[in-house]
């Protein structure tokens, strides 16, 4: 009969622990670098989705004086145009062809109160309104000027204001909670050593 060799008496008469851990270093200092990237991302991002959300109220096809005469323009058609009036003006008395029909556009009364005010004069708007082949004879006698620009879908507005919440906020959350571990772990464990 075939015996296992002797193991090597343990000094102490107990069988071996188990092997140390290895001892855990601070993070790299990239750790903090990624931490504030998250963080300026941020801010950077809320900025810009701020600014996306509100461009349809920026962009202005064509601006034109309110003088009773037939102005041509050429407006965008990939969606409904609102015309602003001067908030001055209550109802700038407009009508709108469509040069590639001759056919009148129908004049839809804005319901909700919408204004923009960029260093220009405030406007709101009055209109809202199908482009049509885009190439429009507007014709305004009110007075004053009107301006003919994107109208906002809500669908869009409201998706622009819950990304401007979400998205800063979670790279917000994510880049803050990178530098409290990475401080945390920075602050409780040794340096590497050199070499």
């Amino acid at each position: 009969m075939s015996q296992p060799p002797p193991s090597s008496p343990v000094p102490s008469g107990y069988p071996p622990g188990q092997p140390p851990i290895p001892q855990k270093y601070r993070p790299s200092a990239w750790w903090f670098v990624l931490g504030g990237g998250l963080v300026v991302a941020a801010l950077l991002a809320g900025i810009g989705l701020f600014v996306w959300t509100l461009s349809a109220f920026f962009q202005t096809d064509a601006s034109l004086p309110a003088d009773g005469a037939a102005h041509q323009v050429g407006v965008g058609t990939d969606g409904d145009r609102l015309l602003w009036r001067d908030s001055a003006v209550f109802d700038p008395g407009c009508v709108v062809v469509d040069d590639a029909t001759g056919q009148e556009i129908d004049l839809r009364p804005v319901t909700s109160q919408m204004t923009k005010d960029f260093g220009e004069g405030e406007w709101t708007a009055a209109y809202r309104f199908d482009p049509g082949s885009g190439s429009l004879e507007v014709t305004c006698t009110a007075g004053g000027g009107v301006q003919i620009g994107p109208a906002p879908s809500v669908a869009g507005f409201v998706g622009g204001i819950i990304a401007t919440i979400a998205v800063p906020s979670l790279l917000g959350l994510f880049g803050l909670a990178t530098l409290i571990v990475t401080g945390i772990m920075w602050a409780s464990r040794p340096a590497r050593p050199k070499g």
